[in-house]
């Protein structure tokens, strides 16, 4: 693989990672609401979901679930449906936030990691990555597929947890003045009212975007 195909694919892993969306939003969530730990848990959940999507792509199934109106809806409307879900229980649970022996009792590493991992595969971006654009980096005439494959999906993963994690620190650095409190109660507020925006917008992705 060549070295200046190698770092534009780097350049976009990068430029896809930061964009903000369903997993920034999570893993900040996460980690502002309860420390870094719960944030890198959400963190570790995309990245067996990218592997996932990993596999799919490299038996040559990606390209498909791309060009499939109903498989694209089905895990478009599912991931859409799952974030105004935890949207409204945010909402529903944000009273809680200001009393902090309530929210020591979530599970840190299991349950923001099912939400990451859960939420990773029903987005779309990553569906059309993983299916559309990664296999364009792959030289399907060289001898060593499986090996380009290896690498790309490999940068890909790092590329994600670096600037997830990068998200994640941050928020839990401002999450420590909205620990408790009145302010803690907004801060779920926040959160909540923002997973429902980003599920309604993920509705409206269309499939040739």
């Amino acid at each position: 693989m060549p070295l200046e195909l190698w770092l534009a694919y780097v350049a976009l892993c990068f430029l896809f990672a930061v964009t903000p969306g369903p997993a920034v939003l999570l893993t900040s969530g996460q980690a502002t609401a309860r420390g870094f730990p719960a944030g890198f848990g959400v963190v570790l959940g995309p990245q067996l979901a990218n592997l996932i999507y990993f596999v799919i792509s490299a038996a040559g199934l990606g390209a498909v679930l791309v060009a499939s109106e109903t498989a694209f809806s089905i895990l478009k409307y599912a991931g859409a449906a799952y974030l105004i879900y935890l949207g409204f229980r945010t909402l529903r649970n944000a009273s809680a936030a200001a009393t902090p022996q309530q929210a020591e009792r979530v599970a840190v590493w299991r349950h923001p990691f099912m939400q990451g991992l859960l939420n990773q595969l029903a987005n779309p971006k990553s569906i059309l990555f993983w299916g559309a654009l990664f296999p364009q980096f792959v030289n399907f005439r060289a001898d060593n597929v499986a090996v380009q494959f290896a690498i790309l999906a490999v940068t890909g993963i790092i590329a994600d947890i670096i600037v997830l994690s990068t998200y994640a620190a941050i928020a839990a650095r401002g999450g420590r003045f909205m620990a408790s409190g009145p302010l803690a109660v907004w801060r779920e507020r926040i959160s909540g009212g923002a997973l429902i925006i980003v599920g309604g917008a993920l509705s409206l992705v269309k499939r040739t975007a």
